[in-house]
């Protein structure tokens, strides 16, 4: 009896399991969905991780607490270069850090304090998919554009992205000491860099270069000198890419850049400051020295990136007494300004009395004068660069190296007048901005700054006074009454048009054109045999001659250097007497 009541109990309890299985079986998707839930709710309960000891990072410290609904508040307080506390808090203008163990779909609600800024900078981030290997920077959704509480917090929210386990943030655009490096390896070997080489080293030994380019096959003689050095604060990277669109526009083949460098010697110091890029200071070196001022006295400056610029510098210039054989004509010095919309230079003030010694008393007004023709060149190229406005500056106590170079050269008696009679030399600041993107509405971006040092090429070619340009001539002498006559238009793209005219003795005629890349002089078979030939016929173009036995045509001559071509004008008459016009010459003069 016992074990028959068991085994009805056994059979009781399977058919309840089988009832309770198929009852819940419409709830399945449902207690799925709950675990996918509770599963998701783990995954965003795991604690973000900052870190800043990585190259050109800087942060004081950085806490990470729960938010609501799933979300994190980190808070990064921003350090003082070098973590050295003497320093002024206006120099606190960079933070870079690294965020691991983020889980996608959480929203992150970051606090940056303790700021030495106040102007609101969209920041930009790195993405990873496995913790290790990050993408280019670009900025956050416009849903992250801080708010600046108090002048020294900026806050703003953003949602980690699908596939994304670690990003990297920054106030803007990083450019590291690697970066510089590779860029370096890409030009070496380059047939138009003559040289890198290291004119110094910083405090902690890390080379300060310097890239040479030129087309080595055109002499110096005649060549100009600029000297371009970005990026004397550490971190006001828009220097860098400027510098690195340059580089790779001189590099490019372009004709407007090989045209440069057959008249130009373009000295490129890519990275002075090497030890507070990599240390992640925004103003200083590693000595907590802010290095632009040090050019008040920069033959008294121990700081060694002083040191190798200087050098370098008055290595090219020589003495007023004794001048280099190519000077420096154009020195650019690139940095990035907090505060400003857009990018501008700062336009030194003229001083008809100007004289040695003084300070806030700006430079002589053909220095001023210089600086104004090169400032509406690179308007002129750069839309960027024209949407900002220049400043004004009188040097102030001369903490700058335009002070340096025109004191110690343009000025002094003998560089301007008899006896070496030399151009002044135009040095002048061009600062980049953390803001706005040349159509004044999106944020800028890495892109903008490399187009931006490719325009500043073609504003030194201008300021140069160089151009592509073509000629035309005549030779040898035509047959009876045709010629051949041509005149160059150029186009808005810097091209040129061969416009042709010819006039015969044969009205209502045909005329040939005869194109060619040698020059001949062949008769023609009898009985026409007193007219010559003179270009070897690669291309022929058929005209019809009108009643006054004329035609005209035009020719495109496209921006290629050394292009050249050779035209003559064969004319029938209805009768089939030939006769054949003088020659003419077209080419290219780069």
């Amino acid at each position: 009896m016992q074990a028959c009541r068991c085994g009805g109990a056994r059979l009781t309890t399977r058919r309840a399991a089988v009832k309770v299985r198929d009852a819940m079986r419409p709830l399945r998707p449902f207690l799925s969905a709950l675990v996918g839930i509770a599963l998701s709710g783990s995954a965003l309960a795991q604690t973000p991780v900052v870190t800043y000891s990585g190259e050109n990072m800087r942060l004081a410290s950085a806490g990470v607490a729960a938010g609501a609904g799933g979300s994190w508040n980190l808070t990064l307080q921003m350090a003082n270069d070098n973590g050295n506390g003497s320093l002024p808090s206006t120099w606190r203008r960079w933070w870079h850090c690294q965020v691991d163990g983020v889980t996608a779909g959480a929203t992150l609600n970051f606090t940056v304090t303790n700021a030495g800024y106040a102007d609101v900078i969209l920041p930009v981030w790195s993405l990873s998919s496995d913790g290790v290997h990050f993408g280019d920077y670009t900025r956050m959704p416009t849903s992250a554009v801080p708010q600046v509480v108090g002048g020294t917090q900026h806050r703003f929210s953003v949602v980690v992205p699908a596939g994304t386990v670690a990003m990297r943030v920054a106030k803007y655009f990083p450019y590291t000491v690697t970066r510089k490096n590779a860029l370096l390896l890409a030009m070496a070997g380059h047939p138009r860099v003559r040289s890198i080489t290291t004119i110094g080293l910083s405090q902690q030994g890390r080379q300060i270069q310097m890239l040479e380019l030129t087309d080595p096959s055109v002499p110096d003689s005649q060549k100009e000198r600029i000297w371009i050095h970005s990026g004397v604060h550490p971190a006001e990277t828009t220097a860098y890419l400027t510098m690195q669109g340059l580089l790779e526009w001189l590099t490019s083949g372009d004709p407007y850049a090989e045209l440069l460098l057959d008249h130009a010697i373009v000295d490129v110091v890519p990275m002075p400051n090497p030890d507070g890029v990599w240390l992640g200071n925004y103003r200083a070196n590693a000595n907590s020295v802010e290095i632009e001022s040090q050019w008040s006295a920069p033959y008294t400056s121990t700081q060694p990136e002083v040191v190798a610029l200087r050098t370098k510098i008055e290595s090219f210039m020589g003495t007023p007494q004794n001048p280099g054989l190519n000077p420096i004509r154009v020195l650019l010095n690139l940095h990035s300004s907090h505060g400003v919309a857009f990018p501008f230079h700062f336009q030194h003030t003229s001083n008809p009395s100007w004289s040695p010694g003084c300070t806030n008393c700006g430079v002589l007004p053909v220095v001023h004068q210089a600086e104004g023709l090169w400032i509406s060149k690179f308007e002129t190229r750069s839309q960027f660069v024209d949407i900002g406005a220049t400043q004004s500056s009188t040097l102030g106590s001369r903490p700058y190296v335009e002070s340096m170079a025109h004191d110690r050269w343009t000025s002094q008696n003998g560089w301007l007048n008899a006896p070496h009679f030399l151009p002044p030399v135009m040095a002048i600041t061009f600062e980049g901005t953390y803001g706005k993107g040349p159509d004044g509405v999106t944020w800028n971006t890495e892109a903008d700054y490399l187009q931006c040092g490719h325009e500043m090429g073609l504003a030194l070619l201008d300021y140069l006074g160089l151009g592509l340009t073509a000629s035309t001539s005549s030779y040898g002498s035509s047959c009876a009454a045709t010629t051949l006559a041509c005149t160059l238009v150029v186009q808005p793209d810097a091209s040129h048009v061969a416009n042709l005219a010819i006039t015969s003795g044969a009205p209502s005629g045909f005329a040939v054109l005869v194109v060619g890349g040698q020059q001949v002089s062949v008769p023609l078979p009898a009985p026409w045999a007193s007219c010559l030939l003179l270009v070897s016929p690669d291309v022929s173009l058929g005209l019809s001659l009108d009643g006054a036995g004329a035609a005209s045509v035009g020719l495109p001559m496209p921006v290629v250097p050394g292009l050249h071509a050779y035209l003559q004008a064969v004319a029938l008459d209805l009768a089939l007497d030939i006769d054949t016009s003088n020659g003419v010459i077209v080419q290219n003069d780069y």
